[in-house]
């Protein structure tokens, strides 16, 4: 099997090592170092990696110069190596939004002595962004949609909307969010794969780029129409039903090797009763498959990512899979539908 080859670049020359020695060790060919954004741009330029690993603070062109660079004029996949600390968040979810595959974050910060936690996360994107074709940042034309050969019933009251993303979710996200409008009447539970700073930074992006209002659970809140509510890095979040439906951030064991977990939120509004519209984005795994089958027929529909324009087909496949999906639409479509569907 052709080795996959890969670029690091980092200004640390002790990161450069341990990324190098970690990929190496896991069968992959190292075929370029750099030092800095201008180096990324020069590697890029010569078009001899397939997939760039770029870390998001360095000097002389930082890491979303290069990325914005490297994107309209070298395309080709980047997965961002960054801090867990509020600023560096906040830089790559602006790198994901302007086409980068994914991140990793560094456990022990800049210099991190503990790399080796995320070593095979980092392996698994890197395999993942090498097989993607879906390195621009437009979409595909607008064609015909294809839809689930099966019938949807009668229209649902809903009580929710619950949104499942991971790897390319911020994205994906951003073409659907935004695009619902102020007094829609429902609220929307979102739960991305995140670390807990990174949770607070999608929540804000997406406030500031939607007329919806955007909030992380931090804490027990009533949900309301017109609010996004998004789950807190580490922790699940779960619906209560009492006077009103709630939402709680809660400890637990991780399903599907995630917190939060789709699958979480699904089984206690399914529990609770709630009716649910569920869209299920981009993401590696199966998280919300075995969800969507607590619920009665009458309490669920299910949008799901179409393959064509999801950046990892693999949590809408497995829905599609398990005969679970009423629609399969490209990202671009999917709020319209969420409107057409509600209204």
């Amino acid at each position: 099997m052709k080795k996959i080859k890969v670029a690091i670049i980092d200004d640390s020359a002790f990161m450069r090592k341990v990324i190098r020695d970690s990929l190496l060790d896991r069968g992959f060919e190292v075929v370029a170092i750099g030092r800095n954004g201008k180096d990324a741009i020069s590697i890029a330029s010569k078009r001899i990696a397939d997939v760039m690993t770029l870390d998001v603070q360095m000097p002389v062109v930082n890491g979303i110069e290069a990325l914005k660079e490297i994107m309209k004029k070298f395309p080709m996949p980047v997965i961002m190596v960054s801090s867990l600390t509020k600023k560096d968040a906040q830089v790559t979810l602006d790198a994901l939004g302007m086409g980068a595959f994914d991140f990793v974050t560094k456990p022990g910060g800049a210099i991190s002595l503990n790399f080796n936690e995320v070593a095979d996360e980092l392996a698994e994107k890197i395999i993942l962004a090498a097989s993607s074709m879906r390195i621009s940042t437009s979409l595909p034309t607008k064609e015909k949609t294809f839809k689930e050969e099966k019938p949807v019933g009668s229209r649902k009251n809903y009580d929710m909307v619950v949104i499942g993303s991971s790897t390319g979710g911020p994205k994906a996200l951003d073409l659907v969010v935004p695009n619902i409008p102020s007094d829609f009447p429902l609220p929307i539970l979102l739960i991305q794969h995140m670390p807990p700073k990174f949770t607070a930074a999608l929540a804000k992006r997406l406030d500031d780029e939607s007329k919806l209002r955007v909030v992380e659970v931090t804490e027990k809140m009533e949900i309301k129409g017109g609010t996004v509510y998004v789950a807190t890095g580490d922790k699940h979040m779960k619906v209560f039903k009492g006077a009103s439906y709630t939402v709680e951030p809660v400890d637990g064991p991780k399903m599907n090797s995630v917190r939060p977990a789709i699958d979480f939120t699904l089984e206690s509004a399914a529990s609770e009763g709630a009716s649910v519209l569920c869209v299920i984005l981009t993401g590696m795994g199966k998280d919300g498959t075995e969800g969507l089958k607590k619920f009665d027929k009458n309490k669920i529909t299910v949008i799901a990512e179409s393959e064509r324009t999801a950046t990892v087909y693999g949590m809408p496949k497995s829905v599609v899979n398990a005969g679970l999906a009423d629609y399969v639409l490209d990202v671009n479509e999917i709020g319209n539908k969420i409107m057409e569907l509600v209204h």
